[in-house]
């Protein structure tokens, strides 16, 4: 059923000199800060790698060489999904609005995709160690024992015991990616750019990424986290998690993807009955997660 007059009686009273509108206003995005983005021309992406090669090792006089082979690493199908949108409206309701609320229809329902594709992005951090949600190596996105596809060894992205943000905590979290290693157990090389954080986390994200002086201490200490190349933090207004916080290294080590197949597109046309309605239509494809945990560190706090 379309939306009619008896269902929006402000809209259309001459009681009313205004309606504001309720709606969220144009925001700029966070998705594309924290994933890669992609396009996609098929149903489905897949994606894997391989490891780097081990260390040499010592050839005897007269003997042959150690082997060093690439190994496969973890498959990842992205299968893209549909998200949209269909808002009906009766022709005298929108010949009879008089506030103008109805012909911002359109523009709403792109601040809903984008607010939609916003939630979505973050729910990939929410999930961040709900056992239910695994990536390609069968481990959730902050885990202790990823497994190294080349040695068999395990590595880390997460405290063994999850911690709220501190000056403290994020000191160790940067020596803990320092400390990443590679599939084959060698330092990777990792560098923590940016902190990721809810909104409830700003004020110590400031005082941990601004402070010349090291956070919470009168002895002019020199801020070691700035030292070392934290250059800021972006506010994940979307994370549902308030004590949570995420380090992410610079964006070339990441293998977060956000893939388009069909990007947000809108559509208005005439209701295919004799109703006289118009319909408003939104919607796009798309699908994303990860291929590697590596160049994501996070805790969800105590």
């Amino acid at each position: 059923m379309g939306l009619n007059r008896g269902a929006i009686p402000d809209l259309i009273s001459q009681d009313f000199s205004k309606i504001f509108d309720d709606s969220v206003k144009a925001e700029s995005p966070i998705y594309d800060k924290i994933f890669k983005l992609g396009t996609s021309t098929h149903k489905y992406e897949k994606m894997s790698g391989a490891t780097g090669l081990p260390l040499h090792t010592v050839k005897e006089e007269g003997a042959d060489a150690g082997s060093g082979d690439l190994k496969q690493k973890y498959d990842k199908t992205f299968t893209h999904t549909t998200y949209a949108m269909i808002s009906r409206i009766t022709k005298e309701a929108f010949d009879d609005d008089l506030s103008g609320q109805l012909k911002k229809i359109p523009k709403l329902q792109g601040i809903s995709a984008r607010q939609t594709i916003e939630t979505l992005a973050a729910q990939i951090f929410d999930r961040s160690q709900t056992a239910a949600y695994t990536g390609p190596d069968g481990k959730v996105l902050c885990a202790t024992d990823h497994p190294r596809a080349g040695d068999g060894g395990t590595w880390s992205n997460r405290p063994t015991t999850n911690v709220d943000l501190s000056v403290s905590a994020a000191e160790d979290a940067v020596i803990a990616i320092k400390n990443t290693e590679d599939d084959w157990g060698n330092p990777a090389h990792l560098m923590p750019r940016i902190l990721y954080i809810p909104i409830e986390n700003i004020n110590t994200a400031i005082q941990l990424t601004k402070n010349q002086d090291k956070a919470g201490t009168a002895n002019r200490d020199v801020n070691a986290l700035m030292k070392q190349g934290l250059i800021g933090y972006i506010v994940g207004e979307y994370l549902t998690d308030a004590d949570s916080w995420y380090y992410l290294t610079d964006p070339a080590d990441r293998q977060l993807m956000f893939l388009w197949r069909e990007k947000i597109n809108e559509k208005t046309y005439g209701a295919p009955d004799n109703t006289d309605d118009a319909i408003f239509r939104s919607r796009f494809r798309i699908s994303l997660g990860w291929v590697s945990a590596r160049g994501i560190y996070g805790s969800v706090g105590i």
